[in-house]
């Protein structure tokens, strides 16, 4: 029996057992997952604490936690996906009252322009985000009624503003517009491509996470989560990927959110202390690479 056989026999045993053994399932992961059939995708949603060890509880946890997508995009995307917000009469573009519908326009297409940048270009080695996705929303993109993430970045009327009083307590707004920059072919209309998927869970984690918003860098970490589940061999997983992928990043983020914290940048919680440790530990382990970094890389001690 080769090594690899008995490595998935292994795999097979603890991700079939009634009640999976995290210790063991741990253990097997850390020498590395074998990239066979969903096993990668399966392992990383029971490790990110999406699933829970008693697997006759996946089927009722997955309904509900994608039912709860649903609504996340009904709520924050669909309502709100009107080329200008809806309000009272008293509610205009003007209004510096930071309750103000229009505030909130404007504050989340400053978002959505920054996720929009970075996930246009996310991982350029490989052409897999500028695809169109097998499962695209359909509750957006057969709504005519409702402006896509995408339309709404193109357009090039109001994308954004800057609402502010000067010293004489008159309100000035500062617009700017970001003109259409498409640097891949369009897709048909009705589909939308894997990039555009990854914006709106990254759009709905910052709207769901206003203390955090987002911050560059979060694309780079969603990214290979979304495509495991997105390449996943089994279609009624690959099926559920968006929602699948929103909840374990979200996961992930309530254990690195500190590093995303500008304001603890520099305690002992934030990411240059964290950069210290490691380059520490480098420097005693594995002189060599502590020593390229130091040539190379911005964290130098």
């Amino acid at each position: 029996m080769s090594v690899y056989k008995a490595r998935l026999e292994k795999f097979e045993e603890v991700l079939k057992a009634p009640e999976v053994n995290f210790t063991q399932l741990k253990n097997l992961c850390f020498q590395g997952i074998p990239d066979h059939d969903n096993y990668r995708p399966l392992c990383w949603r029971l490790l990110l604490g999406y699933l829970p060890a008693n697997t006759a509880e996946w089927p009722e946890t997955l309904k509900r936690q994608r039912s709860v997508y649903e609504r996340f995009i009904e709520e924050m995307i669909i309502c709100s996906g009107s080329s200008s917000p809806q309000g009272p009469e008293d509610d205009h573009p003007l209004n510096p009252n930071p309750d103000s519908r229009w505030q909130t326009f404007f504050k989340d297409n400053d978002v959505l322009m920054q996720i929009d940048k970075d996930v246009r270009r996310l991982c350029p080695d490989i052409c897999f985000f500028q695809r169109q996705t097998e499962y695209p929303c359909t509750s957006i993109m057969n709504n005519p009624q409702v402006e896509t993430l995408r339309k709404r970045i193109e357009r090039t009327g109001l994308n954004s503003a800057n609402v502010t009083k000067n010293r004489s307590g008159i309100t000035n707004i500062s617009l700017y517009v970001k003109q259409s920059n498409e640097h891949y072919a369009r897709l048909p209309e009705g589909q939308e491509a894997h990039w555009e998927v990854v914006e709106r869970i990254l759009f709905l984690y910052a709207k769901l996470n206003p203390g955090v918003g987002y911050v560059q860098g979060m694309n780079e970490i969603i990214g290979p989560i979304y495509y495991t589940f997105a390449v996943d061999p089994n279609p009624e997983w690959r099926r559920y990927a968006e929602a699948d992928c929103f909840f374990c990043f979200t996961s992930l983020m309530s254990e690195i959110r500190d590093f995303f914290l500008k304001t603890l940048d520099d305690s002992a919680l934030g990411i240059t202390a964290m950069m210290q440790q490691l380059m520490c530990l480098l420097q005693s382990e594995d002189f060599d690479v502590y020593s390229r970094l130091q040539r190379n890389f911005p964290y130098r001690m």
